[in-house]
């Protein structure tokens, strides 16, 4: 049944990043934030919105082979309109990884050539990457770099030291550097891995490499997987194979975000069948690459994807934010300090504050018809609001 176009309003309007915050945006090229390393030296890209709460956790994102951060500027935006810090790391991405061991049936090919460009210890023949340019000295340097010369922005949180914390890390990435959050969190407990279209795959055994099934530091409830099922680059069924390999098999089966809404399903394998922008043929890079990224409105279509990945399950259902739109009035709205409600089912007891990302702030029982919104920031909410016979969701703007 198609969505009425209010609803579909109001699902444009709980998904949108908050484009119209201050935003800051730091570029600094890998030899200034080290002078000890080498190339590639094309920008890291780092994001903060500190107009917001911050949830004092880093998104690290590893751009695909031979690709920059300057390429996927909108999810490193999005994250940071979600309160986290942001980084798009530039590290040694030349060659690819799956191409180096494409036909080998050593099936620590990939983890050696991964684990090099993540440490710079020496283990593979055909890569020569350094201490000074590997991945974990280069995000070390970054953060140094970023919390000497911007000190209230707080990126020194993330390590103490030489030490990187990477359990307040939500590591990510696109294709190869895909594979570099997923090895990275067999390594190290991380926060979060959000991977898009990323597998090792060792072609002649028809299977994963091996370090995918290791029995790794961080907890299977921590994947998510993204990717077009017409993969130009990535097999469908053979990334399905990686995503069980990783454990998220755990939490559902397979998802098309098109046909569903966050939390879809509550599933951690997530695909479309959607439409690349710019060039219909680019479905390896439409999942997150700035250029091939479907769009509506200035705004990715695939922000509560996104969101979702980022957040997990505990965001607002898009599928109870279109029920009961026209039962409750709510008033003041605009609101300073609260807001009124009536309901022409009846007062329901229970709501919900959400932030315009979906995100759960707050829950409660409504008192005398009236809800205090003092300790909320200016800007704009979701608010939910739940009876025994109803839900009722409406848009609030607080002063």
């Amino acid at each position: 049944m198609p969505i009425p176009s209010i609803m579909r309003y109001l699902l444009f309007i709980l998904f949108l990043p908050l484009t119209l915050q201050a935003q800051t945006e730091h570029t600094v090229r890998p030899n200034s934030a080290d002078p000890l390393s080498g190339t590639p030296n094309n920008f890291h890209y780092a994001y903060i919105n500190q107009t917001l709460n911050q949830k004092n956790k880093l998104f690290l994102f590893f751009p695909g082979t031979g690709a920059l951060p300057y390429f996927y500027q909108e999810i490193l935006k999005h994250a940071a309109n979600l309160g986290y810090h942001a980084i798009g790391l530039t590290y040694p991405n030349k060659e690819a990884i799956n191409q180096i061991c494409l036909t080998t049936t050593d099936t620590t090919c990939h983890s050696k050539a991964r684990l090099e460009v993540f440490d710079g210890i020496d283990r593979h023949p055909d890569l020569s990457i350094d201490e000074n340019n590997c991945i974990e000295r280069r995000t070390l340097k970054l953060l140094q770099y970023l919390q000497l010369n911007f000190p209230s922005e707080n990126w020194g949180q993330y390590y103490i030291d030489n030490q990187i914390l990477w359990d307040k890390i939500m590591v990510s990435g696109h294709s190869q550097g895909g594979g570099h959050a997923g090895i990275i969190s067999k390594i190290k407990q991380v926060d979060r891995v959000v991977m898009f279209a990323a597998m090792d795959w060792i072609t002649l055994l028809n299977r994963n490499a091996d370090w995918i099934t290791w029995n790794g530091a961080t907890p299977n409830d921590r994947y998510y997987g993204f990717s077009h099922h017409n993969d130009e680059s990535v097999n469908f069924n053979k990334i399905q194979t990686t995503w069980d390999n990783y454990g998220m098999k755990e939490f559902g089966n397979l998802a098309l975000v098109d046909s569903l809404s966050s939390p879809y399903n509550g599933s951690h394998k997530l695909y479309t069948l959607l439409t690349p922008a710019n060039d219909p043929s680019k479905f390896h890079g439409s999942v997150v690459a700035d250029s091939y990224t479907p769009f509506s409105s200035n705004v990715p279509v695939y922000a509560p994807v996104w969101t979702y990945m980022m957040e997990g399950d505990n965001v607002l259902s898009a599928n109870e934010a279109v029920k009961n739109i026209e039962k409750c009035s709510v008033y003041p709205n605009p609101a300073r300090s609260h807001i009124n409600i009536h309901c022409s089912n009846g007062l329901g007891p229970y709501y919900s504050i959400f932030n315009i990302q979906g995100k759960k702030l707050r829950i409660g029982v409504v008192d005398d018809k009236a809800i205090d919104l003092s300790d909320l920031s200016r800007g704009i909410y979701i608010l939910n609001i739940q009876g025994d016979t109803f839900v009722n969701t409406v848009k609030i703007l607080k002063e």
